[in-house]
């Protein structure tokens, strides 16, 4: 029988009785070290010292963080008589040396009969530390559930039809009266969308909403208006309802999915990876439970000089960085971080029982953003670094991503070619590119004119989003012409998958002054081995994208 997951707090429960069977011994090798300090002198002495400093530091950091306070504050207290003596050699006397053992070994002696005490209430009572803060998350990874709220059953199948192609999970209502039944039966719901219009009156509507409004575990959903009603009355009867968007038919449908996206972003969860680099296996597990509880992707670096391998691999978006660590301290590896180019704009957040603030605006001018004391609440450590990574991703998205569909522009769709071929190269994987653009576009530019091309362009750029993963690449090259790169997929999996979406992308219908429209697509494919460099990859795609083209537009072929 498989093991039961374990659940956040007693993974934290874990963690605490993983660091309290540590700390005795780290203990004792300070009392070790107190006791050559005594006997040693010049150079010797100040490497004692120098050793001590870095023990209690990382003590100071980590005793609260586990539910130990006056391990923190004797460690602090012992980190800082160590820094007096090692920032001003030569100026303590040999009775001054005696008094500093003495105090020390007080100090280490206290610091232990607590860890002691603690540990055995511990073992009663295992709940010493603060309980970890969580948000609540509402999973991205599910579809997005609508309601189609509409007396005229043609139009609802309508909505249905184009909904499901741009991933929406649809259900249909054809009177308000029916409408909270349907959400007490089949629970809440992303949005709703209206027309308005039932009996010929919008009182039956209006009075449903309402009610909606009025119940605690329905008053958040969204509601969209979309109706043949364009009167005053009609707009501020919707205001009253809490509507958010307000549209008239008819309606083009990539100008409802752009709506709807809008309207239900907030309800939206990503993942921030962010990389933890701490040389405290213990500790930097605390911190990386309590991130992947708040939903955030992480990985640990323990060793700092394998920091630059995690990079490439793991491409996080803020870097938790301890400040004093063995083999080099965390301003130099910040220092070494910010020659990388590609690296230069990724937060970095010192992360260290450092509470001298001019040690740590001077670690800062190396390359660091903020500087984060342990210990540190839970819940402060979250917000701090879902602010901060927040903000790189906004930022990046303005460098690297096309403004109109949101997909990446054409310097980093091919800029991500190169590394993810060299990834699929080295770990001897497959990969494949796909070229691909929009039939006839210009005829649609010309007949229903630039606006009309842009909702076509959008409607692509959002199927594409939805019918492949997470971890694939899309970019648009320009105009109408776009790319993706499909992680781990060869040439004949490419090509199914892009004539799926070929022909879902023609069944869309498009709105222009009272007419409708569709479009199709034609794509090009082309993988490793096949093509061994991104420029031949590229090239192929191309190639076999044309001959799409030429062989009668509306089709996927396969590089040769």
């Amino acid at each position: 029988m498989a093991d039961t997951p374990l659940s956040m707090e007693q993974k934290m429960a874990q963690l605490r009785r993983q660091y309290a069977q540590k700390i005795e011994g780290r203990i004792a090798d300070l009392q070790t070290t107190i006791h050559h300090l005594k006997h040693a002198e010049g150079g010797a002495r100040l490497d004692n010292l120098a050793i001590i400093r870095d023990a209690t530091h990382k003590l100071a950091g980590s005793g609260a963080t586990f539910g130990f306070p006056a391990v923190t504050e004797y460690a602090r207290e012992m980190e800082r008589a160590c820094i007096w003596v090692l920032e001003n050699p030569g100026r303590e006397s040999d009775e001054d040396a005696k008094t500093l053992c003495a105090n020390l070994e007080k100090l280490c002696q206290r610091l232990l009969d607590d860890v002691v005490a603690q540990s055995q209430e511990a073992a009663e009572v295992d709940d010493s530390t603060e309980r970890v803060w969580v948000p609540q998350l509402h999973g991205s990874a599910r579809k997005k559930v609508l309601i189609v709220m509409e007396y005229d059953g043609t139009a609802a199948a309508q909505v249905h039809q184009e909904m499901n192609h741009y991933g929406f999970d649809v259900r249909i209502v054809d009177h308000p009266d029916k409408m909270l039944d349907d959400l007490k039966s089949h629970g809440v719901v992303d949005v709703i969308v209206t027309g308005l219009l039932f009996d010929r009156d919008t009182s039956a509507a209006l009075s449903a909403l309402a009610m909606m409004r009025e119940d605690s575990e329905f008053k958040d959903i969204s509601v969209v208006v979309n109706t043949v009603l364009d009167t005053m009355s009609a707009r501020l009867g919707a205001v009253h309802a809490g509507a958010k968007a307000y549209l008239v038919k008819p309606v083009d449908m990539a100008n409802l999915i752009d709506v709807l996206d809008r309207v239900t972003q907030n309800h939206e969860d990503e993942q921030f990876r962010v990389l933890i680099v701490d040389d405290d296996e213990t500790l930097a597990s605390y911190t990386e439970l309590i991130l992947q509880g708040a939903g955030m992707e992480t990985k640990v670096v323990f060793d700092p000089m394998d920091v630059f391998d995690a990079l490439d691999l793991f491409s996080p978006e803020l870097i938790l960085l301890d400040l004093y660590m063995p083999t080099c301290d965390g301003h130099e590896v910040a220092g070494v971080i910010r020659q990388r180019e590609e690296y230069a704009g990724i937060p970095i957040v010192f992360l260290s029982g450092e509470s001298d603030k001019d040690k740590q605006l001077s670690a800062m001018e190396l390359g660091g953003d903020d500087f984060l004391t342990k210990p540190i609440r839970s819940s402060h450590l979250i917000s701090s670094v879902r602010i901060r990574a927040a903000r790189f991703r906004e930022l990046r998205s303005f460098m690297t991503r096309d403004s109109m569909t949101g997909l990446f522009n054409h310097t980093t769709t091919k800029q991500f070619l190169g590394i993810e071929l060299a990834r699929a190269q080295r770990n001897k994987k497959d990969l494949a590119v796909v070229s691909l653009d929009i039939d006839h576009f210009k005829v649609v530019n010309d007949t229903y004119g630039h606006g009309v091309g842009d909702r076509v362009i959008k409607a692509l750029a959002r199927l594409l989003r939805l019918r492949l993963r997470s971890a694939d690449i899309i970019g648009r090259m320009g105009g109408e012409e776009f790319s993706a790169i499909l992680i781990d997929t060869g040439v004949d999996e490419a090509a199914q998958v892009f004539d799926i979406i070929r022909k879902v992308f023609s069944e869309i219908e498009f709105t222009a002054d009272d007419q409708t429209f569709r479009v199709t697509i034609s794509c090009g494919v082309a993988a490793v081995p096949d093509y061994n460099t991104a420029q031949a990859l590229s090239d192929a795609a191309d190639k076999a994208l044309y001959a799409a083209k030429n062989g009668g537009r509306n089709q996927v072929v396969k590089a040769p």
